[in-house]
């Protein structure tokens, strides 16, 4: 099995247009619970620990954790599930229209209570879970209610931001509570293969068969193994490997999936296509395990945005599996914001060019998603024409104002105006390359004017940063930076380094 490259291009660019994906999410909805604190004894009426309760909170889970992770990146979740008629649907439903998920879909019922889970943990181990649930199926007025909100959908050509939300999806998040009902499911799939829009399912039953025509489906190793089971008893594989191929092989056939995305737990996760004999393998990206819980979740999430754009597959897969990695890091089910993936992004591939080149309008957005997550934007400027140590120093020192450095870096005709017409030494897609490969670089924009008043502007950085030849009150954009609470900073350069004397002593000049 081979890892293949995603399709070089502008991963900002990707993740912008999957902001404009509309996901509908059709499956069964949870509210995940937690009481978390510190055991320090054991009970003297029982041998079980005694917590002591440090807080509580509630969060989306099941289908609902999907929606969250599609509305938290930026993207619009529009929400259909059952709900029962008391106090836990009605905090579900508060807590989706606080993250700004569309429950218009959604399905309330009298007789049965809201699905419910509840996690008792001491610091970071889960010591207890307490579940309450019914998983009587949905009966056909609530599919039809379903049916209708999704027909809905599919006429629909509403804007998110400044796209035209006709990129979308449908997904469907079966955790075998009653929801996603065969006829429910057949009816679904077919109306959005006939409106050619893209079903990434997140399966709960062996029975494949309920889930034919969706194009992804997304089972883990243990789900994929109990389908292998039933299908093929008696197969024996030497190892793992020969265990995958075969997995993958039975589960095309049986649901007709364009792609069987298979996640491998710590193995990382595999991807095939329909009649072709090529494997994407993508090795596990969780750097620390807090918890596990919503991480399917997640990977669904970002396989229904990439697929609304009609991302290449192996872009796809990469993303999901990159965001599936990063909420392990985080406590309870979680989400990412587009700010924290581009982070995770960056710290897992190592990107370099072209992926930290971006456009103005890209800076712009992808500088205001920081400041919403709550991080500092720091922006600097420059020809850096013959990468020396000064440069290098001048950079470091911006990185650490703030959390995030963009780079404004002069176009090659904004070089020649401003220091003749032999300069740059090297045009800008070569030093756009260079600078990319510095780790405190975090984005790179172009800009042709002879200043960036414009890029800063648009940015509105919280720090602007310039070297210790400069004044506060002469660096440009300072006026703007600061009426919006940020700051100048003169960091320290480095004595007698500059591209200007690095070309003289080249050409044998006196010093």
């Amino acid at each position: 099995m081979t890892k293949q490259n995603a399709r070089p291009g502008q991963m900002a660019e990707h993740l912008m247009h999957m902001q404009g994906a509309r996901v509908f999410i059709v499956g069964d909805v949870i509210l995940d619970q937690y009481i978390s604190g510190k055991v320090s004894r054991i009970s003297p009426e029982a041998p079980v620990p005694v917590l002591l309760e440090a807080s509580q909170k509630s969060v989306l889970g099941g289908a609902a954790n999907v929606a969250a992770n599609v509305a938290s990146f930026g993207a619009t979740a529009i929400l259909a599930g059952r709900i029962g008629a008391d106090s836990d649907g009605e905090l579900l439903t508060r807590l989706c229209q606080a993250q700004g998920i569309h429950t218009g879909p959604m399905v309330k019922c009298s007789d049965q209570p809201t699905t419910r889970k509840l996690r008792v943990l001491a610091g970071y181990q889960q010591i207890v879970r307490i579940d309450a649930e019914s998983t009587e199926r949905l009966n056909a007025v609530a599919e039809d209610a379903i049916l209708d909100s999704f027909d809905s959908f599919l006429n629909s050509t509403e804007r998110n931001g400044n796209h035209h939300a006709n990129d979308k999806s449908l997904v469907i998040s079966d955790y075998g509570k009653g929801v996603c009902t065969p006829r429910l499911l057949s009816s679904l799939i077919a109306k959005a293969v006939a409106g050619g829009i893209p079903v990434i399912t997140d399966p709960k039953s062996s029975d494949l068969s309920r889930y034919r025509g969706t194009t992804f489906i997304k089972p883990n190793l243990s789900e994929g193994r109990e389908i292998l089971l039933r299908i093929k008893p008696n197969a024996w594989h030497e190892n793992l490997e020969e265990e995958i191929a075969s997995l993958l092989k039975v589960v095309e056939a049986e649901c007709g999936a364009r792609h069987v995305v298979l996640s491998l737990s710590e193995n990382g996760v595999v991807a095939s296509t329909a009649g072709t004999a090529n494997l994407l393998r993508y090795k596990s990206e969780v750097l620390q395990v807090a918890d596990v819980s919503g991480a399917g979740d997640t990977m669904i999430a970002f396989l229904a945005m990439a697929a609304a754009c009609n991302l290449p597959l192996d872009r796809n897969v990469q993303l999901a599996n990159i965001a599936a990695g990063t909420v392990c890091g985080k406590l309870g089910t979680a989400t990412l914001s587009s700010a924290e993936f581009m982070e995770a992004f960056q710290e897992r591939e190592g990107a370099t060019h072209p992926e930290k080149v971006i456009t103005h309008e890209e800076a712009s957005r992808i500088a205001a998603q920081y400041r919403s997550a709550g991080r500092s934007v720091v922006f600097t400027n420059g020809c850096f024409d013959l990468l020396h140590a000064g440069h290098v120093t001048l950079l470091q020192h911006a990185r650490d104002q703030g959390d995030i450095l963009m780079l404004g870096l002069n176009a090659d005709s904004s070089i020649k105006r401003l220091k003749g017409p032999d300069r740059p030494v090297q045009n800008e897609q070569d030093r756009a390359s260079i600078m990319s490969g510095l780790g405190c670089v975090n984005y790179i924009v172009l800009f042709e004017e002879d200043t960036p008043i414009k890029l800063i502007e648009a940015i509105k950085p919280d720090v602007i940063v310039k070297g210790g030849d400069y004044h506060p009150d002469e660096v440009v954009g300072a006026d703007v930076v600061k009426s919006h609470g940020g700051r100048v900073a003169i960091v320290p350069l480095l004595e007698g380094r500059s591209t200007t004397r690095i070309i003289e002593r080249s050409h044998g000049k006196p010093r």
